[in-house]
């Protein structure tokens, strides 16, 4: 692939390269559109070019696909050499002595951000998120990526809009290329009249509070363009003959032809107006195998009772303290329901918890050994609790049940679009970045509430149980379980997104 002029197909099929980080946050709505690809056309020559991490998902996807359309051509892996963003986000952080919680977490995303300054801490330590290596380390990075190019020679380049080392390699050979986001439109255009990463500040943004959200977002632009860290990598590619490309060249610098493919839609966004090349597909999800499939036991269990699924995500680990705050509000919840009028059913919980590393683990077979089981011992010794490390269905799959009354979740955009999709209403505790966005879209679309409000991104239980039953009983519960069907019959009226997104790229790749 040696540049835009290059756009034949190689004999009778299409070519096309994924190129993404390994982490299930951003390459989930890659593995879903490789699958779509294969399903939409099982003669395209799919190749995958990630780290260490993703072979047995992709060698399932090629496998159901397989199944239904034998012919179907096998999903190519390529291995990039080098450290993972995670591995690089980690590196950096105790190379530069930024305190943080495992497994890369610095404390500032998980402190109170108590106003500017709290903000202006916490965009500090942002920059590793964007640019998470050493120049050298990156430079080897974009060669490995190069190499990778070369070798598939594809007809088009499919690429992780936030992959720093895969856009500097996509810029630098010149090649045909889409990125994929799994991301908001209001991500994909930042604008100072909307919530600046960080800021905690509702949408609309308050008039009195304009102030404050402008000057937040001028000290994010400003301590890009003058971080040490970014200028230092760049001036090393410069050496290397390459130019630094992050996501913010997409918006300032865009390609010709170039589209970027967004795991949203206008009815589940901010009101954003997109430029042209912005073209949302709908929530980008991966379809996955109904529960009673994968855990009878689990899915048995579900259907005991409406359930609330607590799960914050693969990066989150819990101290102590915020288990057991957790704990108190689930409390307060299921002995409020059960004194609802009416209820035929015990409310359920599962909860999957993942504590820091410097405090024990705490498997299903141990429950009791951590101390917010101990809040909750009655009801799971009735059963009606579970609290896990590790759950072998996916998330979808559990969603999906028909048995979740809500899902209480980080605000990651993966989090948040698999709800969507099901339809089950939101209760968003927001950590870090652009969580806050999905928790302020939950409550502007009515789909569910934040859980944390006051102190966010910590929660105190009086707060969390108010915020929970409003999304679960009452008038308030009926309207915003309403509220989220509705959303998820019009996204599947519309299509499933990774579908959307495959029909998009397989028109990229006649040059349509």
């Amino acid at each position: 692939m040696k540049g835009h002029a290059k756009s034949s197909f190689h004999g009778a099929h299409r070519k096309i390269l994924m190129l993404t980080n390994v982490e299930f946050g951003e390459a989930n709505v890659f593995l879903a559109t490789s699958q779509a690809l294969l399903e939409a056309d099982p003669d395209v020559e799919l190749h995958f070019a990630t780290f260490d991490g993703l072979e047995k998902c992709l060698a399932r996807i090629t496998q159901t696909v397989q199944r239904r359309i034998p012919h179907a051509r096998p999903i190519v892996l390529h291995n990039i050499k080098g450290s993972s963003m995670t591995a690089g986000v980690k590196q950096h952080l105790v190379r530069h002595g930024i305190p943080h919680r495992q497994p890369c977490i610095p404390d500032s995303f998980t402190t109170p951000l108590g106003g500017f300054l709290g903000s202006v801490r916490a965009l500090n330590d942002t920059i590793p998120i964007f640019l998470p290596y050493e120049g050298p380390e990156l430079a080897d990075l974009v060669s490995s990526i190069l190499d990778i190019m070369d070798e598939v020679d594809a007809d088009l380049v499919v690429v992780n809009s936030l992959m720093t080392a895969g856009l500097t390699a996509c810029y630098h050979r010149g090649c045909r290329f889409v990125s994929l986001s799994p991301n908001s439109l209001k991500a994909a255009v930042p604008r100072f009249g909307y919530p600046t990463f960080f800021s905690g500040l509702g949408y609309p943004v308050p008039a009195h509070l304009l102030p404050l959200n402008l000057c937040l977002f001028v000290y994010m632009v400003a301590l890009w363009w003058t971080n040490g860290h970014r200028r230092r990598v760049a001036g090393c590619l410069e050496e290397r003959g390459y130019r630094l490309r992050t996501t913010f060249d997409l918006a300032r610098d865009t390609p010709r032809g170039f589209k970027l493919l967004v795991s949203s839609r206008h009815e589940i966004d901010f009101p954003v107006a997109c430029p042209s090349y912005i073209r949302p597909c709908g929530p980008i999800v991966r379809p996955t195998p109904p529960i009673a499939d994968v855990d009878p036991g689990l899915a048995a269990w579900l259907a005991g009772g409406p359930t609330v699924y607590v799960n914050l995500g693969s990066l989150f680990r819990f101290l102590d303290e915020e288990a057991v705050a957790l704990a108190h509000g689930l409390k307060i919840v299921l002995d409020t329901a059960r004194k609802q009028p009416g209820t035929q059913l015990q409310l359920q919980v599962l909860w999957k918890l993942k504590r820091c590393q410097t405090q024990d683990n705490c498997p299903a077979s141990k429950q009791n050994n951590c101390p917010a089981s101990q809040v909750l011992d009655d009801y799971i010794r009735a059963g009606h609790v579970r609290i896990v490390d590790w759950i072998q269905a996916e998330p979808n799959s559990i969603l999906r049940s028909g048995h979740v009354a809500c899902s209480v979740h980080h605000g990651g955009a993966n989090s948040f679009n698999e709800a969507v999709s099901a339809g089950v209403p939101h209760l968003v505790l927001p950590q870090w970045m652009d969580c806050y966005d999905y928790a302020e879209m939950a409550k502007t679309l009515g789909i569910g509430r934040q859980g944390n409000e006051s102190m966010k991104p910590r929660w105190n239980a009086p707060e969390l149980a108010s915020q929970l039953l409003a999304t679960l009983f009452g008038d308030t519960g009926k309207a915003t379980r309403e509220r989220a069907k509705g959303l998820a019959r019009l996204c599947e009226e519309r299509g499933p997104g990774a579908v959307n997104a495959a029909r998009i790229l397989l028109s990229e790749c006649c040059g349509k």
